[in-house]
């Protein structure tokens, strides 16, 4: 049976990743549970490790605790080379905030098998507090847009019956075989400190030709929004575009760069807008982010927590 590396990243959020462990305790299926811990300041570490402990006889799982906070790529991408050694034949990044159904994994398996051309694999995910609602179904990618299927409508909105092709997928959830590693055997840009993984991973897939895939029968339930929420004002919207104009410009041409940066432009400016009230507020955050996104090859934990934390990123 092949045999699936379960990587679910933890930082500061026993309470979510033991709901998820706790889910996985029904799963069938070949598996390994990695937990991850990204350095946590809380008790996370002990809680996760008792419940592994007493259940040991039940469910294949183990932590991983790394000695600091490395962001949701190193995270994951220290996770996939810790747990290489087991010689999987496919990992699974699972947010920590998602509480599985018991087939889910099965499902993914078993399209995989008979459908090998679809290398990137990803659940149907509803939200875990309305089950009657679709997260996504994947997405596309168009224009350096994103756009999720079938966000916010119900099983019976579905047109298709077995799987959609997909040119998007978060990292909520998302299968795949180990030779999709780089030579280094990551699988995530490590530009980014927080956001943006799956987006660059979106567009590296589409620009190797790797097809992917939603497997509607395969389903989670997720969280929305419970890392997010942490985070607020201007310095979370700034981080967001800052994220996306520099992957837009380390992605694609100059020329579709400035284009792109021009039909944003009016975006930003009321988001910016929307968070400060003040429109010369918003033109200057918009100039600084020009300027950031034209030098930048990435976004930095210090540019993060000096955004959404320190709130002295633009004292600079």
């Amino acid at each position: 049976m092949k045999k699936t590396v379960i990587i679910i990243l933890n930082w500061n959020g026993a309470d979510d990743t033991l709901a998820c462990l706790e889910s996985m305790l029904v799963l069938k299926g070949n598996f390994h549970a990695l937990v991850v811990d990204n350095g946590s300041g809380d008790d996370s570490v002990e809680r996760i490790g008792q419940w592994i402990a007493a259940h040991k006889d039940e469910i294949s799982s183990e932590i991983l605790p790394l000695d600091k906070n490395y962001g949701f790529a190193i995270g994951n991408n220290k996770g996939v080379a810790y747990a290489r050694k087991y010689n999987p034949d496919y990992f699974l990044l699972l947010n920590n905030d998602t509480e599985v159904t018991p087939d889910f994994l099965t499902k993914l398996v078993e399209f995989s098998e008979h459908h090998s051309d679809y290398r990137v694999l990803t659940p149907k995910i509803h939200y875990f507090f309305d089950k009657s609602k679709i997260w996504n179904c994947g997405g596309s990618l168009s224009m350096g847009f994103r756009r999720y299927y079938y966000a916010g409508q119900c099983d019976a909105d579905i047109k298709e019956s077995v799987y959609i092709p997909i040119g998007f997928v978060t990292g909520c959830a998302l299968f795949f075989p180990p030779e999709l590693l780089d030579c280094e055997g990551r699988l995530l840009t490590e530009r980014f400190f927080f956001g943006e993984e799956d987006f660059e991973f979106s567009m590296r897939m589409e620009a190797q030709g790797v097809k992917m895939a939603c497997v509607l029968d395969s389903v989670i339930y997720h969280k929305v929004g419970a890392s997010g929420s942490r985070m607020s004002g201007l310095g979370k919207i700034y981080l967001h575009y800052l994220n996306r104009f520099v992957d837009i410009r380390l992605h694609k041409s100059r020329i579709f760069y400035y284009l792109w940066a021009l039909v944003n432009a009016p975006f930003c400016i009321r988001h910016f807008y929307k968070g400060s009230h003040s429109f010369p507020v918003a033109a200057k955050l918009l100039w600084r982010l020009l300027s950031d996104a034209r030098v930048k090859q990435g976004v930095s934990r210090e540019d993060f927590e000096s955004l959404v934390i320190n709130n002295t990123y633009f004292d600079k």
